[in-house]
């Protein structure tokens, strides 16, 4: 029978709100807590080549993050982020060991897939478990998706994701593309769902994703409370409960409102996160979500305002957030009303 895996990035994706700095003891904590809640993948942070700290969950050794997994289980694995576009180098990974990581991630921009071939196929070379998460998945048609598949799947990854980096995917779009994954996908390979939440669809996109019902184990992704970047992520108390309710799993939902007790609301009452009406705009643009807390916190503008500059965005200056374009746009909005 096909499982439903639940894959926890708070750690990772949640750090982009704190710089990852949850601090050396809070990161054992959560990690335990994770742990004992169930959930079946664990991520512990990003790989990079850039300077340490024990209280960052950034690791430039990625056996540095060993020491968080306190007791390799059959039925969970453990997971880091690294990326194509700051590619940590392949000489510095270490193979992987029997009580290492199991499993890196890699986000995989368009422009970059003949490298990014290369570099995952190194990675699986290595002994670890590869996912392939391409980044801003909308940007693809349903070909060019299926042709981009079908390229990591012949280097046989353990799942390869819909990325919704922008959270503008609605539940007919973002079927449509796990359909034609799964349509070239052997079924041995994991489908993944990585959703955020600009216009509030992640719980209901994740959902209609289990309901499916594919012949393939499947994984999504969430975080406790959401925390993530501007409207934040799939909330995985919600989903958990979702599970249990439907499908007769067990996580342990108190354990996640104990993770945001004791850690998240504190981070949460420094930097909100959550739907508001700027993240909207820039979903409703394909916009990098940073936008809408810059234009509003650093420029002061108005919702209309916003959704009127942005729209004048070139599509470079809409992928990657480019602060010193921002007050030409302004100006250049202005000068036309």
């Amino acid at each position: 029978m096909s499982k439903c895996l639940l894959l926890d990035c708070t750690l990772r994706d949640g750090g982009y709100i704190n710089n990852w700095e949850f601090g050396d003891k809070a990161i054992y904590d959560i990690c335990s807590k994770l742990e004992d809640a169930g959930v079946d993948i664990l991520e512990l942070g990003f790989l990079r080549d850039e300077t340490y700290s024990s209280n960052r969950v950034v690791w430039n050794d990625i056996q540095l993050a060993d020491k968080y997994i306190s007791k390799k289980d059959s039925n969970r694995l453990y997971a880091v982020m690294g990326e194509i576009f700051n590619p940590f180098p392949l000489e510095k990974l270490k193979p992987k060991s029997e009580t290492s990581i199991d499993i890196i991630r890699i986000i995989v921009w368009k422009r970059l897939i003949p490298e990014a071939l290369n570099y995952c196929k190194a990675i699986i070379d290595k002994g670890y478990k590869l996912c392939v998460q391409p980044d801003r998945v909308n940007q693809y048609t349903l070909e060019e998706f299926k042709d981009m598949v079908s390229k990591f799947a012949a280097i046989n990854p353990y799942a390869i994701y819909v990325v919704d980096s922008n959270g503008l995917l609605c539940k007919k779009r973002l079927l449509e593309y796990l359909n034609t994954a799964d349509s070239v996908l052997s079924k041995n390979i994991k489908l993944g769902y990585h959703g955020h939440n600009n216009l509030l669809q992640a719980v209901g996109t994740a959902e209609s994703f289990r309901e499916l019902e594919l012949d393939r184990d499947i994984i999504i992704d969430g975080t406790v409370r959401g925390i993530g970047r501007s409207s934040g992520n799939l909330n995985i108390e919600l989903f958990a409960k979702y599970l249990n309710d439907n499908f007769k799993t067990n996580y342990k939902i108190r354990n996640f409102i104990e993770i945001y007790d004791k850690y998240i609301h504190s981070i949460y009452e420094k930097s909100q996160w959550g739907y508001s009406m700027e993240t909207f705009i820039t979903a409703y643009h394909d916009c990098n979500p940073n936008y809408a807390y810059i234009l509003k916190n650093d420029y002061h503008l108005t919702a209309r305002e916003i959704f009127d500059v942005i729209s004048l965005f070139n599509e470079k200056d809409k992928v990657i957030t480019n602060r010193d374009a921002i007050q030409s746009y302004i100006d250049k909005y202005r000068n036309m009303k």
